[in-house]
């Protein structure tokens, strides 16, 4: 057989079968690429479908981490605010207790930090700058990338609420800590002032120093919520102590120590350190000079003494003043444990009679000034007035009793203040023959202390 032969085009059947074939390749091709691309749809939806469920599930921890941190940061905020309640609470307890050994400076600052602090409590009592937060249940649940968009935004919502709430509870317990440090520094201060009386008045039994003592040595360590108590029997020892000091202190028999003097209406009578008066004595004819300013009451002999060294004293150009004059037993008892209080026993006797044996009780004795600004001060011995009246008081009947440098004698410092009546007859008597004190004018003994 030829090439020509071998090259020869197919029988028309065969050609036509052919292109059948190529028709259903063709179309068979289409249809799997529809199904292939159907199938894709399919797979591409489930995996975004998958996604989404992914990220509802995600977005729903995050929510709930944030819930949890929330309700943390508010039972944070609770504590805090319950801290703080309570130490008010303490603290107003506290400062009811008043009285001898405490600390009116620290007390005064105490009461500050409580009220700063329970106005704190007040203000943080209820949340007021939370934002409000939708339920799930009202959430877009249409699709699960919308409830998750949604439950993303409530989660913001939740961690700016949980935000707030921290800085409540920081506010709160710097609060707290503020007033627990003012309640400490108040500890401290009662302290020192417990530790001070303690000092000043040694003379108390010991059993009840002793009680005084222990309790001082337990009110730092003392809670909050005993401190109340706590200073009530620390007050209550303060107390028994100051109650042993004033009978350790009180003369063995009512009235001064001493002689007790025979005559304490007489004009000259000698009261000092060792020559004391009853207590319930009261002297006769007590009245106030009317136009010394100042005056208390006094004799009625001094009253025409005053008045004319008064008018005299105002020719020189200077005023007389008065800063005391009569005390009584009680009143006298009062000064004299002031400066015991503040000076302890030996210093408050180098200028302070001790009750019974003060010569204010006489009503001849009176403490005089000129308006200078040496009231009751060594400075008026150079004032004006002080001058005068060292030079002229005698001419009316009045003598300085404690002069400078006599306190052997007398037993006080030097008061240019102090000046006692005796008449005009025995100060004169007494200035020509320069005799300085009464003791050394009618020879009694000394009285330099209490014997």
């Amino acid at each position: 057989m030829t090439d020509e032969q071998d090259a020869a085009p197919l029988p028309r059947r065969e050609r036509r079968m052919s292109a059948r074939t190529r028709a259903l390749l063709i179309g068979g091709g289409a249809v799997v690429l529809v199904l292939a691309i159907v199938a894709g749809l399919i797979v591409a939806n489930r995996l975004d479908a998958q996604a989404a469920a992914d990220e509802r599930r995600t977005a729903e921890t995050e929510a709930a981490d944030a819930g949890r941190a929330f309700d943390a940061a508010t039972a944070s905020a609770d504590e805090a605010h319950a801290t703080l309640t309570e130490l008010v609470a303490s603290a107003d307890a506290a400062l009811a207790v008043t009285g001898a050994g405490i600390d009116e400076t620290a007390r005064s600052a105490l009461q500050s930090a409580c009220d700063a602090a329970d106005t704190a409590a007040h203000g943080d009592a209820e949340p007021s700058d939370l934002v409000e937060v939708p339920k799930t249940s009202e959430l877009d649940a249409s699709d699960d990338r919308s409830f998750a968009v949604a439950v993303r935004e409530l989660t913001e919502l939740v961690d700016q609420n949980a935000t707030s709430e921290k800085a409540r509870a920081h506010w709160l317990t710097a609060a707290a800590d503020d007033l627990a440090a003012a309640i400490d520094d108040y500890l401290t201060s009662t302290v020192a002032a417990g530790g001070a009386l303690l000092g000043e008045r040694g003379d108390a039994a010991d059993d009840v120093k002793a009680t005084l003592q222990a309790q001082l040595d337990a009110l730092p360590s003392t809670e909050p919520s005993a401190l109340a108590d706590a200073l009530a029997a620390y007050r209550a020892a303060v107390d028994a102590v100051v109650a042993s000091s004033d009978a350790a202190r009180a003369p063995a028999s009512p009235g001064g120590t001493g002689i007790r003097v025979p005559d304490p209406s007489s004009l000259t009578a000698v009261v000092n350190k060792r020559r004391g008066l009853a207590a319930d004595y009261v002297p006769p004819g007590l009245t106030t000079p009317a136009n010394i300013p100042g005056a208390t009451h006094v004799r009625q002999e001094l009253i025409e003494p005053l008045e004319r060294m008064r008018a005299d004293m105002a020719a020189a150009g200077i005023t007389l003043r008065m800063s005391s004059a009569y005390r009584s037993y009680a009143r006298q008892q009062t000064i004299y444990n002031g400066f015991v209080a503040r000076e302890g026993v030996a210093g408050a006797d180098t200028h302070s009679a001790r009750p019974g044996n003060s010569e204010h009780q006489t009503g001849l004795a009176v403490d005089l000034d000129d308006g200078t600004g040496c009231n009751l001060s060594a400075c008026f011995g150079n004032a004006p007035g002080g001058r005068w009246l060292a030079e002229n008081s005698w001419k009316y009947g009045f003598i300085l009793r404690y002069g400078d440098g006599w306190q052997p004698i007398v037993g006080y410092s030097y008061e240019p203040w102090h000046f006692r009546y005796v008449g005009v007859e025995v100060a004169t008597d007494m200035h020509n023959r320069g005799v300085r004190t009464l003791e050394e004018y009618f020879g009694l003994p000394a009285a330099p202390d209490y014997g």
